[in-house]
C-alpha cells in the first residue's frame, strides 16, 4: 500500500515537473521572440499571438492543464511527504525555478519598469502619462495612463528598474527575483501561522506549488505577489490580536494595490464589536497620518488618488459573466453599439450596486454576531472579496483571485470558502489568453471563469478540502 503510493506520488511529480520544462520554455521562446521582434520595430507587446493555429500557444496551454490537472489529483489524496517546511522547499524548489526562467508573456511588467524608471527620473506616475518619459522599455507600452499602483509598489519598481539601462531584461529579472523571494516568504508565513493546523505541511506546499500562483505571480511577476504578503501578516495581525498593525498592514497593501481598502470597514466594525477603543482611536490617528503623507508626497490631486482606480479599464469587460453577455449580444439581431453599451453599464451598475448591498449586510451581520470571533473576521473579508471578483468585476484578469488563496489557506473550518477560492483562482487560467477578445475562444474562457466557482458559491457543499 505504502509504495504504490509512493509510486503515484513521483508519477504525479513526475508528469507535474515534465509539464512545467515545456510551459516554461515554450512560455521563454514565445517571450524573448516577441522581445526581440519589438525591438526590432515589430508591433505592440500582445500576450499571445491574436490570430490563427499557434503551435506555441498550444504547448503552453496543454502543459499548464496537465499541470493544474495533476495538482487537482494531488490535493485529493491529501497526503505529503514533507515534514518540515525545508522538505516543502525542497520539493517546490524545481517549480519556483522554472517559474522564475520562464519569461513573462504580459506585458505588465514592462509598465511596472517604465513607471520606476519615471520615478528614477524625478518624474511623479500618479501626475504624469507614461508618454512623458521616453525609457528602454517605451516601445513594449501600450497602456497610456497614469500609475495605478501605490508607493510601495513603486519602490520595487524603481528597484528594478535601476538595471534597465543596462538592459529590459535584466529589470524584468530583478523584479522577477523579488517575486519568487517573496513567494517564498509568503510559504514560510503561512507554515508559521498553521502551526497547531494538522494539515500544516500540506497546505502550505499546496499554496507554494500553486500552478496559478506559479504562473501569474513568478512567471508573469505579477505585483499581486506584494499584496498577498500584506495580506498574509494582516491575517497573522488578526489572529495575535495586534489590530493596530492589521490596520497598517491594509494601509502597505493599499499602497501597493487599491483592494484591501475594502477589508477597512470591517476591520473598524470588529474593533467597536469588541469595544476595543484604544485600537480604534490609534487606527484612526494611523490613517489619517498615512493618508496625510502620501498626500504630501506621492498623491497631491485628487485626479491623482483617482489614478489608482484604472480608470483604463472603464467600460472594458473580460473574463467575467459581464464580457460573456458582452459577447452574447454579438449572436443579437440589430443590437446597435447606444444599446449595448447602455446594457452594459446597466449592469455593471447593477452588480456594483448588488455587492454594496451584500458588503453591507455582511457588515451589520457582524455588528450584531452573537458569538463573533477573529476566525469570522477573515472570512468576511474573504467572502466579499471573492463576491466583488466574481459578480461585480466586468475587467476580471486571471491574477485576480490569487489574493483568496492566502485566506483560504489561513481560514479555519471554512471549508466551502476553501473549495470556492480554489476553483476560482484555477478557473480564469485554464484557458491562456484570449480572454479580453471577441471569439468564441473567449467567450468560452468567460464562462470557464466564472462558472464553476459560481457554481460553488451557490450550491458548494460543505465538505472539507484538506
Amino acid at each position: 500500500m505504502v509504495n504504490n503510493y509512493l509510486k503515484n506520488q513521483k508519477i504525479l511529480y513526475a508528469a507535474a515537473l515534465a509539464a512545467s520544462i515545456i510551459f516554461c520554455i515554450a512560455m521563454t521562446s514565445m517571450g524573448i521572440s516577441k522581445y526581440y521582434s519589438v525591438l526590432q520595430g515589430g508591433d505592440n507587446y500582445n500576450d499571445f499571438p491574436t490570430s490563427g493555429f499557434s503551435l506555441i500557444r498550444v504547448l503552453i496551454n496543454g502543459s499548464y492543464l496537465i499541470a493544474t490537472v495533476t495538482y487537482i489529483i494531488w490535493l485529493i489524496q491529501k497526503k505529503t511527504p514533507c515534514s518540515s517546511f525545508l522538505d516543502i522547499c525542497k520539493y517546490a524548489i524545481p517549480f519556483l525555478a522554472l517559474a522564475l526562467i520562464a519569461y513573462p508573456q504580459s506585458s505588465d511588467i514592462y509598465m511596472y519598469l517604465h513607471y520606476g524608471t519615471m520615478s528614477l527620473h524625478k518624474i511623479n506616475p500618479y501626475l504624469n502619462n507614461p508618454d512623458t518619459l521616453i525609457s528602454n522599455v517605451s516601445p513594449f507600452l501600450h497602456w497610456g495612463q497614469t500609475s495605478t499602483y501605490g508607493p510601495v509598489s513603486l519602490f520595487f519598481f524603481a528597484l528594478s528598474a535601476l538595471a534597465v539601462p543596462i538592459s529590459p531584461l535584466l529589470g524584468v529579472y530583478i523584479f522577477k527575483i523579488i517575486c519568487v523571494l517573496v513567494q517564498a516568504l509568503n510559504a514560510y508565513l503561512i507554515w508559521r501561522l498553521l502551526t497547531n493546523a494538522e494539515n500544516r505541511n500540506l497546505i502550505t506546499m499546496a499554496y507554494l506549488v500553486n500552478p496559478m500562483l506559479l504562473n501569474e505571480q513568478i512567471a508573469n511577476a505579477h505585483l499581486d505577489v506584494l499584496l498577498a504578503n500584506t495580506l498574509i501578516v494582516l491575517i497573522g495581525c488578526i489572529y495575535y490580536q495586534r489590530y493596530v498593525l492589521a490596520i497598517f498592514a491594509i494601509w502597505v497593501g493599499f499602497l501597493v494595490k487599491t483592494l484591501p481598502i475594502i477589508w477597512l470597514p470591517l476591520v473598524f466594525a470588529f474593533l467597536c464589536k469588541q469595544r476595543r477603543w484604544r485600537d480604534l482611536a490609534a487606527s484612526v490617528l494611523l490613517s489619517l497620518l498615512i493618508i496625510a503623507v502620501i498626500t504630501y508626497t506621492f498623491m497631491p490631486t485628487v485626479s491623482a488618488w483617482r489614478s489608482l482606480l484604472n480608470p483604463g479599464t472603464a467600460g472594458a469587460t473580460a473574463r467575467s459573466f459581464h464580457h460573456a453577455i458582452n459577447l452574447f449580444m454579438d449572436f443579437l439581431p440589430n443590437v446597435s453599439v447606444e444599446t449595448r453599451e447602455s446594457i452594459l453599464s446597466f449592469l455593471k451598475y447593477f452588480a456594483y450596486l448588488s455587492w454594496i448591498f451584500y458588503y453591507a449586510g455582511t457588515l451589520i451581520k457582524s455588528l450584531f454576531r452573537k458569538k463573533d470571533s477573529e476566525i469570522n473576521l477573515v472570512l468576511d473579508m474573504g467572502w466579499t472579496t471573492l463576491t466583488l471578483f466574481l459578480l461585480a468585476t466586468p475587467w476580471l484578469m486571471p491574477w485576480y483571485p490569487s489574493i483568496l488563496l492566502p485566506i483560504a489557506a489561513l481560514s479555519i473550518n471554512s471549508p466551502h470558502f476553501v473549495l470556492t477560492s480554489l476553483t476560482f483562482s484555477l478557473s480564469p487560467s485554464i484557458i491562456l489568453g484570449g480572454g479580453a477578445g471577441t471569439t468564441v475562444i473567449s467567450l468560452v474562457t468567460s464562462f470557464v471563469s466564472v462558472v464553476p466557482p459560481t457554481a460553488l458559491l451557490i450550491f458548494g457543499r460543505k465538505k472539507a478540502l484538506f
